[in-house]
């Protein structure tokens, strides 16, 4: 697989704020929510592959379907309710890590967190999965948790990512 869409040209490579990417096509957050397969998905020539949406507890998401088409409005819809079996599971997985292709850690606030105690949330995520990946991602818009898009608000988000940072 490598063989056939790995291109290693100077190019291609990009310094986004320190960190340098192969080449700027990348896997989004979503299709690899569980850290199972960034390792053989790095084959295909991605200059970074993002995990999750992870968040500290394991959560089953929205009820199925999660994801279907509206062929009348030529539309997908996606409500997954970040899915996934916690950030714990995502760490084991990420500690066998054979690839060299940046990895981003998509985090975000469980379900049943409020937005008073989503920072612990965020802060527990980050601190797990600190060491194992190359960079974050916070995930403060999806639709399909509860008052999560609150978080967007200049004082809340300015305090959840001065948190993180510090």
């Amino acid at each position: 697989m490598r063989a056939l869409y790995k291109v290693n040209d100077d190019r291609l490579k990009r310094n986004v704020f320190g960190l340098e990417f192969e080449n700027p096509v990348g896997l989004a957050a979503g299709f690899d929510k569980e850290a199972k397969l960034y390792n053989e998905l790095a084959n295909l020539g991605f200059g970074f592959i993002e995990i999750g949406t992870l968040t500290p507890k394991g959560q089953a998401g929205n009820p199925k379907p999660r994801l279907f088409r509206l062929p009348e409005d030529s539309a997908l819809v996606n409500r997954m309710g970040f899915n996934n079996e916690g950030v714990e599971a995502a760490v084991e997985r990420l500690k066998k890590r054979k690839t060299k292709v940046m990895i981003g850690g998509n985090i975000g606030r469980n379900k049943v967190t409020p937005n008073e105690q989503a920072n612990d949330d965020y802060y527990i995520a980050f601190h797990a999965l600190y060491e194992y990946v190359d960079y974050f991602v916070v995930n403060v818009s999806s639709p399909n948790t509860p008052n999560l898009r609150e978080l967007q608000d200049k004082k809340p988000l300015t305090a959840l990512l001065q948190m993180l940072k510090d």
